[in-house]
């Protein structure tokens, strides 16, 4: 024969009593949850290459790219800022124009983005420094600021 503990039994009288007149109460636990839009900016440089003064051939530059990730669906604008002007030695500036996917960007102009969640989009970006420009030799740089509105 099989002995039972006290704390089996103690156990199984705490037990009985809760679940022989067992009553039920309920209510309605309410989840909610706020999904904040928000969209962030990767780049990669764009590079010139060697640029001849005053020479006929125009400058082109190592692909460049912009990627943006945005709250999927969000509707956003990315702007390139700056004067499109490389600044260089003694207060020298060359013109530079910029493509994003193959469409000139103008100074001022807005790619318009739909956001795609974690799947960014890329802008890829290519450019040209016009042919004709009398400017003393030197390196020339710019950093163009990256905006998204959304």
């Amino acid at each position: 024969m099989r002995r039972l503990s006290s704390s089996s039994i103690a156990f199984a009288l705490v037990l009985v009593p809760t679940l022989a007149g067992a009553n039920e109460a309920t209510g309605t636990l309410r989840i909610s949850l706020t999904v904040v839009a928000s969209c962030s900016v990767r780049t990669q440089p764009l590079t010139f290459a060697t640029y001849t003064a005053g020479g006929s051939a125009t400058g082109t530059a190592t692909p460049g790219a912009i990627d943006v990730s945005c709250t999927r669906g969000i509707p956003a604008a990315v702007y390139l800022d700056g004067d499109r002007t490389l600044a260089g030695p003694a207060g020298a500036r060359v013109a530079y124009t910029v493509q994003a996917n193959g469409q000139a960007w103008p100074a001022g102009a807005s790619i318009a983005v739909l956001g795609q969640g974690a799947q960014p989009i890329r802008l890829q970006l290519s450019g040209n420094v016009p042919a004709g420009q009398n400017v003393t030799p030197g390196e020339y740089a710019d950093a163009a600021v990256v905006r998204v509105v959304y």
